[in-house]
């Protein structure tokens, strides 16, 4: 017998005390146990309270059907069980119900064997479920003040205008924002539990990542800018990085603040020319001196100023020198000063900050931000004010600007390339133009002749302008366009050109458009160049004479060589693509076959 702790021996507990009736009185759970009839054998004080009944009542020899709602005998009742005698149990959940209170209980039901192992009844056991569904109301209060806690969090992260993620050690997506969901367009269940490499796919993921950065030396980064590519687009960003502290301040990962520019990007790339400037097409002496004057000026970081009549081409000589030079990967941006008043123009040029003037809803970067490391022309430099031209020229001298309402000075590197179709000078003489301005935009100065003083170039234009838009409005049958005919070159040759290339190749485009017989003759060429081109009159006689001279001597020079090119072509001292072009243009193509 053990001792007590007070030196006392414990006193054994009777037999009466250990008897089960005894034991069940004082367990927790309701126990009844009833024959196969419905008539209680047994209950302990649990289950009398449970059925609202005295807990010192004897219940044995009352029927079930007495104790406890119908709804519930219909699922309790012995025959509701289906119980065999190999000892097998059933377990559900209900509600006693009234009158009994709205009380939930664990229900478990078996066999009642008597010594020789047969059944003789059925035990049940409720278990109260209420400090159960207490807790589960406390944890559900506590769910929901973090649920709210976390939706307040979230509401302060999205109202940021930029997007949050956060990572862990092995830079595994741990949350992201609602603002990353949109500029990535991947939702934030698809991202959280993947790598930010596997996510974002950044160019920088596996050289230079910010994010490991942070991770690696404990320091932040500031306005990193990367190109991502989370799925089929291309998104241009700027990400800023900390470390991702616990309750207890140990780092556990990084936070990344991502700013999304690629609106500026997509718009500097549409504005870039550098991988898509027109080619030059010039044999006529005027126009190779411009290509010197071309490469000249792409070797150089000098502005340059190109002048010449509406249409000459000014924009597609100023795109060649940004793509012949240095900066032919950074950004070409071309603002046209003739289209804008003057408040736009400077809102254009500089760009403002929100709430500027009215209208004015964010902050926005100007072309020459947009610009920045690239080149930007002035198209239409002629037709600014003397106000905006002071502006222009403490660019040209400092590259510092504001922007409108704007304190703060910001400082770009570009190279500027001015274009007008005025004499500035003139301009100059009568006050209208800047003198300081005009010099320091004319350090190299580019003239472009008009096209009725290059006609030597005309056909070589007309053969460019028939393949690009052969390719355009003939897509997928090219061999339906049979080019131009002598007649309708000729009447081309004859024309002035007031709006030079431009006019050329619009003209040149409303023939093909228009043509019913596959090929441009004369009736198919605007009303303008018909109309100043009479077919009878001397200037096409003379041309179609020429062209007459030049198609007989070159069919016989071919004929003396068997129609080979290469011989034709040393023979006449000209180049086999010369040839072939002239070949073309007579139709003697098909005749060499």
């Amino acid at each position: 017998m053990n001792d007590r702790a007070d030196g006392e021996p414990m006193a054994r507990p009777t037999d009466r005390q250990l008897a089960p009736e005894r034991i069940l009185a004082h367990v927790t759970d309701g126990i009844v146990i009833v024959d196969d009839a419905g008539r209680v054998l047994y209950a302990n004080r649990a289950f009398a309270e449970m059925v609202g009944r005295p807990a010192d009542e004897d219940l044995a020899g009352r029927q079930l059907a007495e104790l406890v709602a119908p709804d519930v005998l219909e699922r309790i009742a012995p025959e509701a069980l289906e119980l065999d005698d190999a000892g097998t149990q059933v377990h559900f959940n209900l509600c006693l119900g009234e009158p009994h209170g709205q009380c939930s209980y664990c229900f478990t039901a078996g066999p009642f064997l008597d010594e020789q192992g047969r059944r003789i009844g059925v035990i049940e056991n409720f278990r109260s479920m209420d400090r159960l569904r207490d807790m589960i109301l406390e944890l559900e209060e506590v769910n929901a003040v973090i649920r709210r806690e976390k939706e307040r969090t979230e509401q302060i992260v999205d109202s940021i205008g930029d997007g949050v993620l956060t990572v862990d050690h092995d830079r595994v997506i741990r949350s992201f924002s609602r603002r990353m969901e949109r500029i990535t367009g991947i939702a934030a269940q698809d991202a959280i539990g993947r790598t930010c490499m596997d996510v974002l796919r950044g160019e920088k993921c596996e050289t230079d990542c910010p994010l490991s950065w942070t991770l690696e030396h404990g320091q932040p980064v500031d306005g990193c800018r990367e190109r991502l590519a989370p799925g089929e687009r291309e998104l241009w960003v700027e990400i800023t990085t900390a470390q991702l502290r616990d309750e207890t301040d140990h780092v556990v990962g990084v936070t990344a603040f991502v700013a999304d520019r690629t609106e500026v990007w997509t718009l500097r790339r549409q504005l870039d020319g550098a991988r898509g400037a027109r080619p030059i097409i010039a044999e006529s002496p005027a126009m190779q001196k411009v290509l010197q004057q071309i490469e000249t000026a792409a070797d150089s970081a000098v502005t340059v100023l190109i002048t010449g009549e509406s249409g000459t081409g000014k924009e597609v000589v100023a795109r060649a020198i940004h793509a012949a030079g240095p900066r032919r990967d950074r950004p070409f941006v071309v603002v046209n000063c003739a289209a804008l008043t003057d408040t736009l123009l400077e809102s254009e040029l500089f760009g403002h900050v929100r709430g500027a003037f009215t209208g004015a809803v964010r902050d926005k970067p100007g072309r020459f931000e947009l610009a920045d490391g690239g080149t930007i022309l002035l198209d239409e430099i002629g037709d600014t004010s003397p106000a905006l031209q002071a502006k222009l020229l403490r660019v040209l001298q400092d590259k510092q600007f504001e922007r409108v309402g704007d304190t703060r000075t910001r400082q770009v590197d570009v190279r500027i390339i001015a274009a007008t179709n005025r004499d500035l000078a003139a301009d100059v003489a009568t006050g209208r133009f800047r003198e300081d301005l005009y010099y320091r935009l004319a350090v190299l100065a580019i003239h472009l002749p008009p096209l009725r003083e290059r006609r030597d170039d005309i056909p070589l234009l007309v053969e460019h302008f028939i393949d690009k838009f052969r390719r355009r409005h003939y897509a997928g049958r090219e061999d339906e366009f049979r080019g131009i005919s002598n007649r309708a070159m000729a009447m081309l040759l004859a024309y002035d050109w007031p709006g030079n290339v431009r006019e050329l190749e619009h003209a040149i485009e409303v023939a093909m458009i228009t043509t019913t017989t596959g090929r441009i003759e004369r009736e198919f060429l605007p009303e303008a160049v018909r109309g100043a081109t009479s077919p009878g009159g001397p200037a096409v006689a003379g041309r179609e004479a020429v062209g007459s001279d030049e198609e007989r001597e070159l069919e016989q020079a071919l004929a003396r060589n068997r129609w080979n090119v290469s011989r034709t072509a040393r023979e006449l001292g000209i180049s086999r693509t010369t040839l072939w072009r002239r070949m073309r243009r007579y139709d003697l193509v098909e005749r060499r076959r």
